[in-house]
């Protein structure tokens, strides 16, 4: 029966292990993911400022020019390169002086004659773009997409994702180390108790050997 008692406790202790052990990864996650969307949120909110991190650029993908390589609502990481590094059939993302947003599309050929030029062309469409890209117009070479992000990013910007989004995990954080901290002062607490009984016991028993 102890025996059985003890295997329990053993079991419990591990699966208890386990839990803390993923719940402390899902809030690592959680926190990182918040970070995340909290930097793109307030970059965005500036005028013109694209978010960037290490040398990357994040873009929401707006049309379906590119279809099917990047869907509408996909999320495009751009790195920002050496226009002379572009190659042929690369997908770039690319900003004239006069234009509001910036465009995404493959480089279908390369003219260097009077400064360094690119035809585009999105894979959706069947004419090429109408002028040439020159090289200080390109931002950078597309080099990962993630599927349907973009959405979600654009909701986060709203007053209904901020709180879906950002708020409520925040606070499920906080609520989570608060009754951690809680659980390990009662613990503490149980351990201090214990230890005092304990020494109480072993005073008592050394008096009543003394007499």
């Amino acid at each position: 029966m102890m025996q059985n008692v003890e295997q329990f406790k053993t079991k419990k202790s591990a699966f208890r292990t386990v839990l803390d052990v993923l719940s402390t990864l899902f809030l690592v996650v959680l926190g990182v993911f918040i970070v995340c969307m909290l930097v793109f949120m307030f970059k965005g909110m500036k005028e013109n400022d694209t978010p960037s991190i290490f040398g990357h650029q994040i873009y929401i993908v707006r049309s379906n020019s590119m279809s099917p390589a990047f869907e509408t609502g996909s999320l495009l990481i751009v790195k920002q390169v050496d226009a002379r590094s572009v190659q042929v059939n690369d997908v770039i993302t690319f900003r004239g002086e006069n234009d509001s947003v910036a465009t995404t599309h493959r480089v279908v050929e390369i003219v260097d004659e009077d400064g360094l030029h690119f035809i585009t062309r999105g894979d959706a469409n069947n004419v090429n773009d109408p002028l040439p890209v020159p090289a200080d117009e390109v931002i950078g070479r597309v080099v990962f997409s993630i599927p349907y992000i973009g959405y979600l990013l654009g909701f986060i910007r709203t007053k209904q994702g901020l709180l879906i989004c950002i708020i409520i995990p925040a606070m499920i954080i906080i609520v989570s180390q608060v009754l951690s901290f809680v659980r390990e002062l009662k613990k503490e607490k149980k351990n201090g108790t214990e230890k005092i009984g304990t020494g109480v016991q072993e005073l008592l028993s050394n008096t009543r050997q003394e007499d």
